[in-house]
């Protein structure tokens, strides 16, 4: 019985097994070019009856590939009758037409087609899908407007197909009618339209074509908010944050959202490090006074968009920095010391420790929130990290490990945990303890975080490659350096530096040395100087393990602290060619689109 039953099943089973082979030695030419033996696989695959659209394709383009056109027309009209005239294959009929070199023939069928059309929406889908598959856009737009005019002129129909068309053919004025007409007839695709004028949108011109059409259309209905939050978007767009505020002032007000959307584009303004014009939003809401419900929101803001000006962009004064600290003191006399003024706090105290050199004002805000009822452990916990950063700022290494072993034994196997573990790695590196720094930051190439894991391989392979001669000191000296660069003695950690080249002229760590004068030039806002050391360090080490953190900073300074964007790009566009496996890829790719004028969301 079973054996019966094989061969019933072989019987049935062995044609189908056999069409398959076919099928996939004729991709299989078809793919190496092997067209004369490809056709004849299709046109006895074809012949058996099948309905493949991809067997079909194949077929038509292996006929076109051999100039057989008559034989490409037969195939045509053969699958019209299998698909009960499909519209795609009459619009393949005119293809084939065209391909042969007769145009009046394919002018007639697609001519046809579309003077034959219904007021059917899916029959106008299908013929406009078929021109689009055959590169027809004019006679895809043909389609949807007659489509539109047979359905009692809706301009409901069919506006983001014909925009996108208009985008392909350059037409930038009918594209903008057809997407702000999209909008207007369904709100929800406002996103999807904004995603769509991003990207075909290519200059100055165009940018200004659409604001004009939007302040012409907003002039002829004030009232449409989908016009008013298009043109903030394209202010936003073009980093012309002033007129986004105006626009956006104007339409909280008549909305009485009372600082809503002034807040939000605050926070966009901040994102995009427009500090001065964030910093005036945000008073505008304050100015709503305190009972309003975004007051807070804004005095968060001032503060955030005070500190970010002086710290991103290295270039302040004493006198901010005090007038800064002012502010937090200001800020938390208003709103007490409470978990929701925490990281207020937190930022007072880093002003104070790393700037302001208050190293035991700033413990004891640290003290304050790790002591603070209902605060979230986790932010307790990166608050003792911090501490303990201070604690090495002060010399007070045992407290400092302490805090790091704490947190290490809070939050095993998670990222704060792996962040804690690293700095009492390194803090046993600034000690001298390189045996028992590697071990900890061998455990760490494996961190979840991307950042730790590279900071320790980085720093794992400096401690391997500086100890394999037994010989130590030199990487003592240059730990210390290390160590005084971190607690702003920068004069020591120069000193140091300037030993190890006396001694060990010719040491392994010399990549370092220069680096680590970089650092230190670029602390003390000697841009220039911080440069060259950098440049020495791409030019002379470039391969090696700084080159690329080298060739990154470099940039970083031309962008933020000498606002010099060509030169920033080109840094950048050097780096995306030299290490395009580096860990700071993707952030250099983000502001390299970002100084091309993309705006950050």
């Amino acid at each position: 019985m079973n054996r019966f039953l094989f061969i019933v099943f072989f019987i049935v089973a062995a044609p189908c097994i056999a069409q398959q082979q076919d099928e996939q030695l004729a991709a299989q030419y078809f793919s190496n070019n092997e067209i004369e033996k490809a056709v004849d696989l299709y046109e006895k695959l074809y012949n058996k009856g099948s309905k493949s659209s991809i067997l079909y394709e194949n077929l038509l383009t292996c006929y076109f590939k051999l100039q057989r056109y008559d034989e490409a027309e037969k195939i045509v009209k053969k699958q019209q009758k299998r698909t009960d005239q499909s519209l795609f294959y009459t619009v393949d009929l005119g293809y084939v037409y065209e391909k042969a070199n007769q145009p009046d023939k394919a002018k007639k069928v697609y001519d046809e087609l579309i003077n034959k059309m219904t007021a059917s929406y899916d029959k106008a889908v299908e013929l406009g899908n078929a021109f689009k598959r055959r590169g027809k856009a004019e006679y895809a737009i043909q389609t949807y407007v007659k489509a539109r005019k047979l359905n009692g002129n809706n301009l409901q129909l069919f506006s983001v197909d014909l925009a996108q068309l208009y985008a392909e053919k350059k037409q930038t004025a009918l594209m903008l009618e057809e997407y702000l007409n999209a909008i207007l007839n369904n709100p929800a695709l406002l996103d999807e339209v904004q995603g769509y004028l991003q990207l075909y949108l290519d200059d100055e011109k165009d940018y200004d074509l659409l604001k004009q059409t939007l302040l012409k259309n907003l002039k002829a209905n004030p009232a449409n908010e989908l016009y008013s939050d298009m043109l903030i978007w394209l202010y936003v767009q073009r980093k012309d944050f002033e007129n986004a505020l105006f626009q956006t002032r104007a339409l909280d007000k008549r909305y009485k959202e009372e600082g809503k959307r002034i807040v939000q584009l605050a926070d966009l303004m901040l994102i995009n490090q427009s500090y001065d014009v964030a910093t005036k939003a945000y008073n505008e809401v304050v100015l709503m006074g305190p009972e309003k419900p975004y007051y807070l929101n804004a005095k968060f803001g001032i503060l955030r968009s005070r500190n970010q000006k002086i710290f991103y962009s290295g270039n302040y004064t004493q006198a901010d920095l005090n007038a800064l600290e002012t502010a937090y003191f200001q800020f938390l006399k208003e709103f007490g010391i409470q978990p929701f003024t925490a990281s207020s706090i937190r930022e007072l105290a880093h002003l104070q420790a790393y700037y302001l050199y208050k190293y035991d004002s700033a413990i004891i805000n640290f003290n304050t929130l790790i002591d603070m009822p209902r605060l979230d452990n986790r932010f307790k916990a990166e608050c003792k990290l911090d501490l303990g950063d201070i604690y090495v700022l002060k010399g007070d290494v045992w407290d400092a490990m302490l805090l790091y072993g704490q947190v290490d034994k809070d939050f095993l196997e998670d990222p704060l945990g792996q962040e804690a573990k690293f700095r009492n790695a390194k803090l046993s590196y600034y000690i001298g303890e390189f045996g028992w720094a590697k071990a900890q930051l061998d455990v760490l190439k494996t961190a979840t975080t991307q950042l730790i894991a590279n900071n320790a391989m980085e720093l794992s392979l400096q401690i391997q490659d500086n100890t394999i001669d037994s010989n130590e000191e030199p990487l003592r000296w240059f730990s210390r350096a290390d160590l005084y660069y971190f607690q702003n003695r920068l004069s020591d950690a120069l000193i140091t530096l300037d030993s190890i080249q006396t001694i060990y002229p010719k040491h392994e760590l010399a990549d370092d040395v220069l680096f680590k004068r970089g650092e230190i030039a670029l602390k003390k806002k000697e841009f220039a100087q911080a440069m060259y050391y950098f440049e020495q360090v791409v030019k002379e080490y470039g391969s090696g393990i700084l080159g690329d953190n080298a060739l990154f900073l470099l940039g970083d300074i031309a962008q933020s602290k000498l606002n010099n964007i060509e030169q920033a790009q080109k840094y950048y566009e050097q780096f995306i060619e030299a290490y395009p496996s580096s860990f700071y890829l993707v952030e250099v790719r983000k502001r390299y689109r970002a100084l091309r004028g993309d705006i950050t969301n």
